[in-house]
């Protein structure tokens, strides 16, 4: 049987361990309850002790996130981009943008290349088991995207039954458009860029977009007109997406989000790309 001296010695050891382990740089209490109580909180920390916020985004998408110059070198910007560059700067880094193939976002998020995706993503229930989301901070409907002189061939969706229609590969609307537009032939491309321009060539009689995007392509071309998916689900809404564990970057995200939407910031960012992509 232990003694009761000894027992006390063992007791008086752990503590002096303890204290002298809180002394040590970087040490903390997931270090002595094991590696899955640390899980997911330190994102920030290692955001911070790297200077910088990482986001991918994939920039031929006004007015979330567009070049001001046709040139790929041109200056970003959008709503996604302000709202990254707030987040930024609640955190105290400075922001680094990757502009990515959009299918490639949620690969660039899994292995780490970026903090952060902002993309005008839609948080499907899909998307949900490869990554978290914030709160939505933006909503918007889904448009069909035509020439002019199809106006009278195409009023609404159902008209584009026996039709060649493009969609963005990877995107929400691929998927609603497969399963909401019967008989048609899609055709899949990887940026909206392209979509655009076998629409112009008509090798597409028409493109399914977001509204606002959809909307700043007509602007920008007179030979083009939109029209809503009235059958496709309204409203979805844009989230920010991070990599699953990363929960203490997650709270922050939704506590910027939520002040941004009190002060009215980001209804002002909506306008002030809107206005933005009216002078591509």
């Amino acid at each position: 049987m232990m003694n009761k001296n000894h027992l006390g010695k063992q007791i008086f050891s752990v503590v002096v361990i303890f204290i002298l382990a809180l002394a040590i740089p970087g040490f903390t209490y997931a270090a002595i309850t094991g590696p899955e109580a640390g899980k997911g909180a330190a994102k920030i920390e290692k955001i911070k002790k790297a200077g910088k916020l990482v986001i991918g985004t994939s920039a031929d998408y006004p007015p979330y996130e567009f070049h001001m110059l046709s040139e790929k070198e041109g200056e970003l910007v959008g709503i996604d981009i302000d709202i990254a560059r707030v987040i930024a700067q609640e955190l105290g880094v400075e922001l680094e943008i990757k502009d990515l193939v959009f299918s490639k976002i949620f690969e660039a998020l899994d292995s780490g290349q970026i903090d952060i995706a902002i993309a005008g993503l839609h948080p499907t229930e899909e998307r949900k088991k490869i990554a978290s989301f914030s709160d939505i901070y933006y909503q918007a409907i889904q448009s069909i995207i035509i020439r002019r002189d199809n106006a009278d061939n195409i009023k609404t969706i159902e008209d584009l039954r026996g039709k060649k229609v493009g969609v963005q590969k990877d995107t929400i609307q691929e998927k609603m458009a497969k399963d909401q537009i019967e008989g048609a032939d899609f055709e899949v491309r990887e940026t909206i860029e392209e979509l655009i321009i076998i629409l112009k060539k008509r090798l597409v009689d028409a493109a399914i977009l977001e509204e606002p995007v959809a909307d700043s392509y007509a602007r920008r071309d007179k030979n083009f007109m939109t029209i809503q998916c009235k059958k496709f689900p309204d409203k979805l809404g844009s989230a920010i997406a991070v990599k699953k564990g990363d929960d203490d970057l997650l709270k922050e995200i939704n506590r910027i989000l939520a002040k941004l939407k009190k002060e009215d910031k980001i209804r002002e960012f909506v306008e002030a790309a809107k206005m933005l992509s009216n002078k591509l």
